[in-house]
């Protein structure tokens, strides 16, 4: 065949093929839909001026550019070149704008690699900020439906922020509550609106909205009918008495927190998008913006970049920090601390004064309220990139979330993973495991750290006051999830608990909540959690039933705590872990935990000295509560003040302690704490006041003040024997 015959049929042959080829490319790209290999058909759409250029200046070369500059990038990270390669870093994603995995990696390089290689706390939260702000403002935008970007931005909070595993993690900690605390403030009154006399209308919603949650509710967590043994001390009374077996409807606290915080978020929902729609909603709140003005507060409707918001002029310093200023409680550390520069303070005052003349912060005018809820709005969804309706389902289906916790917020982006892949929180097809991994993390989280107290020192946000405690409202999420996700999880699920993988998990968790809730009095919940525990678990999976199930809650409880303490050493151990965590809710003035916990430990102490004693093991009798109680104290009241934020846990401490044990401690330490105060630069008599009835107290127990001691070094019979630091005591 001659050559030229050949050349015909050959290109006439490749004409076929690519015709044919082409048949396939729709199929194809709906498989990169479905793969989520891009945004939208067009790769430059919607893209900004810079990456539209990138992107069409290089054309085919655009992957060799982004080959060399990772490589630059990472020799610059070596150097110690950051800002060069946060400058490369931005353009890899301009070059790639469309491919998931660059925005992933930059994300990843700035919050864990270049991160540790700095030194100060404020350095080091600026490149994990970095890492959110990257993904969180430009990566989805462009990339609205890659999961795996949702589920990297929800990492970072849970793992980088909220776990202990980075140094500076409690720097990440205040400055995340301190950005959320301006924005929110604290959380709502638990009790919101509910009242006893009044019908109560509870959210009934939760993890899972199919047959699976149905499931989980029959077995026990919404059963309404509660039974009171009358003959058993130790049950809890939640019916009225004389009517045994009477059906019991009224709410449980959890649901009451979650309805209250559920309300309160609704506020903002609801609040204007416009000025517009602001004004038409309250007429006076026009004049109250024209007022706001003339200080050098600016209101509109443009958008608010992040930028902007913090300038100096902006709103973080003009409305929300003077508004918080006003509404919150001076912070313990303000109080404490010498007067600032005259000056300063004055200049200050003066700002504050001049706000509160427009805002008057006080008295809550319907005006200044509707004119913060429309900021409020405006700040989480064009600064924060937070839609707060689905911040109101997330708290109706997992409970009262304090978004001033860095956890709330990874469970709302992996909730925001799930819709970009058409799933739910409760069904998810798309990597089951990871993500039920990242649910669990944040709930869990949640629950030992949900209940946040957080005293902004606006001079210095990284001396601001910051302590978690567990959130007994956060129980029933968790306990959810197990439901949920164990049996979805598990190979081989059972008829009846949430399978074999997650029966140890479960099983720990609800013993220790029964615990937990049955100390702080609320034991209705308690009971209810300790039901589906006998119900479920109460049979090994050999076929043995645990003789422990058939004692009483109250039994079930003691038992437990008992069975755990062998001897004189465990037993000391943890009274004073007790105690110790009794101090620790105590200065946050948890009162109603304190004197649970103390009372915990009265019950270990007395069954310890009273049925554990004979004549052989005497020596071992611990010391009278009250003097073991006051050397618990003296150790903590003695750590040594590595940091300011030592001694302000301290001065926190000293508010709210018992007249008693402040006269048992105030003369062994107040010398120390004097130096120690000196050293912080704070004011003793603020910090630690000399307790009332002191010298009375030193007549009766024939002691002398601090200045005599110094004095006179002279020893007399009727002084104490101090124990020094030891946390245990001598025996008795």
């Amino acid at each position: 065949m001659p050559t030229r015959i050949t050349q015909i049929v050959a290109f006439a042959m490749c004409g076929v093929l690519i015709l044919v080829a082409s048949t396939f490319t729709p199929g194809i790209n709906e498989g990169r839909k479905a793969l989520n290999m891009y945004g939208t058909e067009e790769v430059t759409e919607n893209a900004p001026p810079e990456y539209a250029f990138a992107i069409q200046a290089f054309g085919a070369f655009r992957g060799l550019v982004t080959n060399l500059a990772f490589i630059r990038a990472e020799e610059y990270k070596r150097d110690g070149r950051y800002y060069d390669a946060m400058q490369l870093a931005s353009w890899i994603c301009k070059l790639q704008p469309r491919f998931p995995s660059v925005w992933e990696f930059q994300s990843w390089n700035m919050a864990w690699n270049i991160s540790v290689t700095t030194y100060t706390p404020q350095e080091r939260w600026n490149w994990v900020y970095n890492g959110v702000k990257l993904i969180r403002d430009e990566g989805i935008r462009y990339n609205p439906r890659a999961i795996n970007l949702y589920r990297q931005l929800a990492w970072i909070f849970v793992n980088k922020m909220s776990e202990n595993t980075d140094e500076y993690h409690m720097t990440y900690k205040r400055e995340w509550a301190w950005r959320m605390h301006l924005v929110l403030g604290a959380p709502p009154d638990p009790l919101g609106e509910y009242r006893p006399d009044k019908p109560f209308e509870k959210l009934d919603r939760g993890i899972g909205n199919d047959l699976l949650a149905e499931v989980a509710r029959r077995e026990g967590m919404d059963r309404r009918t509660m039974w009171h043994d009358p003959n058993d001390p130790d049950e809890p009374e939640f019916i009225t008495p004389g009517e045994v077996g009477v059906k019991e409807e009224r709410p449980l606290e959890y649901e009451i927190a979650k309805k209250a915080a559920y309300d309160w978020m609704m506020k903002i929902v609801e609040a204007p998008r416009t000025l517009d729609e602001l004004y038409q909603a309250s007429p006076e709140s026009r004049e109250l913006v024209a007022r706001l003005r003339q200080i050098g507060v600016r209101i509109s409707d443009d958008t608010l970049t992040e930028d902007n918001y913090w300038r100096d002029e902006g709103l973080a310093f003009t409305f929300f920090q003077p508004y918080r200023r006003l509404d919150d409680p001076a912070s313990l550390l303000a109080r404490v601390r010498k007067e600032d520069e005259q000056t300063q303070a004055d200049e200050r005052d003066e700002k504050l004064r001049r706000f509160d003349e427009v805002i008057r912060v006080g008295e809550r005018r319907p005006e200044a309220q509707a004119l913060l809820r429309f900021l409020q709005r405006k700040v989480l969804a064009e600064v924060y990139k937070l839609d707060p309706a689905k911040m109101a389902e997330l708290i109706a289906t997992f409970g009262p979330m304090d978004w001033r916790v860095v956890d709330s917020h990874s469970l709302y982006w992996v909730n925001e993973g799930l819709i970009a892949g058409d799933e739910t929180i409760s069904k998810f097809g798309n990597d089951k495991v990871n993500t039920a991994r990242l649910i669990f993390f944040s709930l869990h989280n949640l629950w030992r750290k949900n209940r946040l107290v957080f005293e902004p020192y606006y001079d210095n946000i990284n001396l601001s006051y910051l302590n978690f405690n567990p959130d007994l409202n956060l129980i029933e999420s968790m306990h959810r999830a197990y439901l949920n996700y164990g049996k979805l999880l598990d190979p081989n699920p059972e008829e009846t608990g949430v399978g074999e993988t997650f029966r140890a998990g479960h099983q720990n968790l609800l013993t220790e909540a029964i615990c937990l809730l049955y100390y702080a009095g609320r034991k209705r919940e308690a009971q209810r959690y300790f039901e589906y525990l006998r119900d479920n678990y109460s049979t090994s999976t050999l076929g043995s039933f645990n003789p422990v199930f058939s004692k009483s809650l109250g039994r079930f409880v003691e038992a437990y705590i008992l069975e755990n303490i062998e001897g004189s050493a465990e037993t000391r151990n943890t009274i004073t872990a007790a105690l110790s965590r009794s101090f620790d809710e105590l200065a946050q003035g948890n009162l109603a935990r304190y004197n649970a916990l103390v009372k915990k430990s009265i019950d270990l102490h007395s069954k310890f000295n009273e049925g554990r004693m004979t004549d052989t093991t005497k020596k071992m009798r611990l010391p009278p509560f009250r003097k073991y109680q006051a050397d618990v104290l003296q150790t903590l009241l003695r750590r040594p003040a590595i940091t300011p934020m030592v001694t302000l846990n301290k001065a926190r401490l000293w508010a709210y302690l018992p007249l008693y044990l402040k006269h048992a401690v105030y003369d062994e330490l107040i010398a120390e704490l004097e130096r120690e105060c000196e050293v912080v630069d704070f004011d003793t008599s603020r910090a630690f006041p000399e307790p009332e009835g002191m010298d009375e107290y030193r007549r009766e127990k024939g002691r002398r003040g601090p200045e005599e001691k110094k004095n006179d070094d002279v020893e007399t019979p009727a002084q104490q024997f101090s124990l020094g630091p030891s946390v245990m005591p001598v025996n008795g």
